[in-house]
């Protein structure tokens, strides 16, 4: 019997999503979908004779009626700002969670998708994408368990449900759990004007004391500017001891993920979950961090051996023993590197980076590089008065492309890093139209002030560049099923664009089109610019380090078949990689690694791994071309945003490239010898 797939939250032309939703309608919204998808299920399993056009289409069309209301719970779950919202929001993840895990075990369903992969007449029809999406599909329940036995499936059914309920709970405990701590104004010494301004105070036994937190605005400031080892200290230490009951989530977790693939076939988790990204194996990804691990050892250790050098000075001048070096001192130490070799203060520079005009000049080289029209609108239908609402058009014709919004500012209970989430994924819908991709980019930049706008270091001009990447690796991504719009590729890559355009806040060009002083309205000084690409690297061996400590970290605990105290390994392994540690101060940095306990679960590798590639994509084709000529932005578009993971990534870079990626340009960003 012909199947159509039910529509839920189809979007015509510009349509704006309503998120003021109340904690019921939360829940309710995706109870709904739920139930909608169910009994889409029900019936393409009743099919006696399955095609693409009655089976695998209605799920495929469906699926992204689910993702929509699943996809507007988990911002809420993430930002919304009352908490009983925030609590709805996550419970309806974990509702639609494991509504993923049935929907991924139904046999009877899996039966229908494996007809119509192995009917070789009805593949050969198909164009390659529809043909890759019946492959997704099949190999999704095929990884899901489904040539299990009944009794294993059940078994590896309660460890997913298991598994997706401590991820969510892990997170909510980061956004909800924050460090605060007190100290006086000497203590803070050091610090800029603009930290005080509008700050909370507390009467501490008759002294006015200032209110910090482990938020970013809060938390990496201080440990940039304070002069105080102490204060640095108290806040890291303050820091890396918060949300400990996540310690026991992610024991377990671990140990579900060995289970789960085990009863799969697998020796390890790193091994079933690389198995589908571009590494393959955890060998390949081990030897990637390893191999720069030995290229890296003796430049990072010449920048250590300075960095101790000003903290034994410093030291010698105060009439204090020096004690060591710690991971509280490397920020505040780099920071003065850069202060004394290149004539550089951070303080001078942010005056050149007002957020809002930040914003408005990266959206504008955003869109000359993809031939985009972007235009902000007014809307009340957001979570917070804060939030900004874009559209994007195509530039040259009256297309539209899709909705972003902004969440800039810190608040209390709000995600506490900083994301790019895709709300609604574009795709064509049952009626022959298409749903226009929706995306969001939360972050925790300094609220202004009556009388200071927001102003930005320049490592916040960076990160907000990248994440803008990402909303329009979203936006740009034009693809006929859900299941490969935008950033949907291997885990491995999806960092590639992002990082490739943070490049454009280190192009002189680029940074004298938007980046002016927030009082005169002057351009940044060219000798500014200078300094600053010049002191690009500085410290760059010790933070390449730490990346990878990371990414070790992560495939050592998900590639062994033994289990370990977690925190005791984090913390050696940040010892022996990153070169320092805390001395005697135990703290428990691995309870906020949010990256354990999500989709980047043994695949933190692929920040460095992708790395190579945004690398070759820049100096490969931007830097040779020139970073505002269109046609390479045209190209970029077409080749690496436009198809999302319709294809491999490879075949992608491949195709940008003109031939295939390599380290080159990797490594001698860096600054590192290569072969």
């Amino acid at each position: 019997m012909p199947v159509s797939a039910p529509v839920l939250g189809a979007a015509p032309k510009g349509s704006l999503i309503d998120f003021r939703l109340t904690p019921a309608e939360i829940t309710g919204r995706v109870e709904e979908a739920i139930r909608k998808e169910r009994a889409l299920l029900d019936a393409v399993a009743q099919e006696e004779s399955p095609t693409f056009a009655n089976a695998i289409a209605p799920l495929g069309h469906f699926s992204a009626c689910l993702a929509v209301e699943a996809g507007i719970a988990y911002l809420l779950g993430s930002v919304a700002v009352d908490k009983d919202a925030r609590d709805a929001g996550n419970q309806a993840n974990k509702l639609s969670a494991d509504f993923e895990i049935e929907r991924t075990m139904r046999e009877d369903v899996y039966k229908v998708v494996r007809a119509v992969y192995d009917n070789k007449d009805e593949m050969d029809k198909l164009d390659p994408e529809d043909r890759r999406l019946v492959e997704q599909m099949e190999l999704e329940n095929r990884r899901a368990g489904l040539l299990l036995s009944p009794e294993k499936r059940e078994q590896l059914r309660a460890v997913k449900k298991r598994e997706s309920a401590l991820e969510i709970d892990f997170e909510q405990c980061t956004n909800d759990e924050d460090a605060r701590l007190l100290f006086s104004r000497d203590e803070l010494e050091g610090l800029p004007e603009d930290y005080f301004d509008g700050r909370e105070t507390e009467d501490a036994d008759g002294e006015i004391k200032y209110v910090v937190t482990s938020k970013y605005p809060d938390y990496f400031p201080l440990m940039k500017y304070s002069k105080r080892e102490s204060t640095r200290k108290a806040m890291l230490v303050a820091n890396e001891n918060r949300c400990l009951d996540n310690i026991p989530r992610l024991q377990e977790l671990v140990k579900l993920r060995l289970e789960q693939a085990q009863l799969l076939g697998y020796n390890t988790y790193s091994e079933y979950a690389l198995e589908v990204l571009m590494a393959k194996t955890p060998q390949a990804a081990l030897d990637m961090e390893e191999d720069l691990l030995a290229r890296l050892a003796a430049p990072a250790k010449r920048e250590l051996a300075e960095l101790e050098a000003l903290k034994k000075a410093d030291m010698e001048a105060a009439g204090e023993p020096y004690t060591g070096f710690y991971h509280w001192d490397m920020p505040y130490y780099i920071h003065l590197v850069v202060e004394q070799r290149h004539k550089l203060k951070s303080e001078e520079v942010k005056q050149y980076f007002p957020l809002a005009q930040a914003t408005r000049g990266m959206l504008d080289i955003y869109q000359n590089m993809l031939g985009l029209r972007i235009v902000r609108i007014d809307n009340e239908l957001v979570w917070h008065p804060d939030v900004e609402t874009y559209e994007a058009w195509e530039a040259d014709e009256d297309v539209f492309v899709g909705h972003f919004y902004l969440d800039l500012y810190p608040r209390e209970g709000k995600y506490n890093h900083e994301m790019a989430i895709c709300v609604r994924y574009g795709c064509n819908n049952p009626e022959g139209t298409r749903d226009f991709p929706v995306a969001a980019l939360v972050a925790n930049f300094p609220k202004p002030t009556s009388t200071m706008p927001s102003l930005l270091p320049h490592s916040d001009v960076i990160t907000l560049m990248h994440e803008l990447g990402h909303v329009f690796h979203n936006l740009c991504a034009h693809t006929k099923w859900r299941w490969f719009h935008g950033v949907q590729v291997e885990r491995d890559f999806v960092e590639a664009p992002s990082q490739m355009l943070e490049n454009w806040a280190w192009e002189p060009a680029s940074l004298r089109k938007f980046a002016t002083h927030h009082e005169t309205g002057e351009p940044i000084p060219e000798e500014m610019v200078a300094k600053l690409v010049a002191a690009k690297n500085e410290g760059a061996g010790l933070s390449t380090l730490a990346q990878a400590h990371f990414g070790l970290f992560d495939l050592a605990i998900h590639n062994t078949t033994t289990s370990s105290d977690l925190n005791k390994m984090y913390n050696d392994m940040r010892h022996q990689i990153c070169l320092v540690g805390t001395g005697d101060v135990v703290t428990h940095p691995v309870a906020k690694f949010g990256h354990t306990a999500s989709g980047y679960s043994s695949k933190y590798y692929g920040y460095l791994w992708s790395e190579v590639f945004s690398a070759d994509m820049f100096a490969g084709r931007f830097k040779s071309e020139g970073v505002d000529n269109p046609a390479t932005g045209s190209d970029y578009r077409t080749s690496i945003l436009r198809p999302g993971g319709s294809r491999d990534a490879m075949e992608s870079l491949v195709q940008f490239l003109g031939r295939k990626p390599n380290n080159a340009a990797f490594l001698e960003s860096l600054g590192l010898h290569v072969d």
